[in-house]
């Protein structure tokens, strides 16, 4: 077989092989990658509405992993592992952020946690809407909106 029907061959078949691998660093956050401010919480049982659009309460999307965090430093950050299937989100694998400290996996719930609408260890949400500019997200208990920063 002469080189260049062998290369032919080979070179596509590589890039085939290479283009299927998944990485940890592969982005799996879609329409949800970047960041969101937390601006109402709907407190589904009772039907009160929580207006947080002055408070700088942000859900940060980055490949396979999601911060929670207040701008203004008084509260605790999180982390998650998350995963997207069937418009729904799962959180997983919670820590609370700490560069300094060193980040420390949570084994019980924080009260810190319904700051950001979290009202469990680890959440399902329905995805409710995703745009370019809004997102909702149901639990069952609460409906979060979200505004894209």
């Amino acid at each position: 077989m002469n080189r260049i029907k062998m290369l032919s061959f080979v070179l596509p078949l590589m890039a085939l092989l290479f283009s299927s691998c998944s990485l940890e660093t592969d982005n799996e956050a879609g329409k949800l990658e970047g960041m969101w401010h937390l601006v109402r919480v709907e407190t589904l049982a009772t039907g009160t509405s929580e207006d947080l659009s002055n408070q700088v309460i942000f859900w940060s999307f980055q490949a396979k992993l999601l911060e929670l965090d207040d701008k203004t430093g008084m509260h605790n950050s999180y982390l998650y592992r998350f995963s997207i299937d069937n418009n729904q989100l799962t959180l997983s694998s919670p820590y609370q952020f700490d560069r300094e400290n060193g980040d420390r996996p949570l084994t019980a719930y924080e009260a810190t946690l319904n700051l950001y609408g979290i009202k469990s260890l680890t959440p399902v949400f329905r995805i409710e809407k995703t745009g370019k500019r809004k997102m909702i997200l149901n639990d069952g208990s609460v409906r979060l909106y979200f505004d894209k920063f």
